[in-house]
């Protein structure tokens, strides 16, 4: 057993990690090494290593913080996640992102009604990620 391989199984024991990003931190330790792709390839193939997996854990811990879809995956390709798999993972999560943004929008203390507070809160709505049409319906409901 290599010591990188070692290394990464230690990381995986605490979290989860992308293929990339766990490429990236073996890398960063490790910058000249040739064991790197035998170790990456050897998590993968006894499934320590998943994508798909790493997705839906988190897009699960960013749904619970109420985070929107447009912010999940732009962090999920920042962590070198492929598009499809993205893709996959929020289509099987399931989530009602209309209903996740008047959650959100709940837990916000504010009765004011008034333009500029819908304003404000259409902001934050976009910066946490949701779409136009997903922050318009939270919106309305108020």
């Amino acid at each position: 057993m290599s010591e990188e391989f070692a290394y990464a199984c230690r990381l995986l024991a605490r979290r989860e990690y992308s293929e990339g990003e766990l490429r990236r931190k073996l890398k960063n330790k490790w910058p000249d090494s040739d064991q790197l792709e035998s170790a990456v390839r050897l998590l993968l193939d006894e499934g320590m290593l998943c994508d798909s997996r790493f997705a839906a854990a988190f897009i699960r811990s960013r749904v619970m913080k109420l985070q929107g879809p447009r912010k999940i995956r732009a962090e999920l390709s920042r962590r070198a996640v492929a598009e499809a798999v993205v893709e996959q993972s929020l289509d099987e999560a399931g989530i009602d992102w209309r209903e996740l943004a008047g959650q959100w929008l709940d837990r916000q203390n504010d009765t004011a009604n008034d333009y500029e507070s819908r304003a404000k809160y259409y902001r934050r709505l976009l910066n946490r990620g949701f779409t136009h049409d997903q922050a318009m319906d939270a919106l309305s409901s108020l």
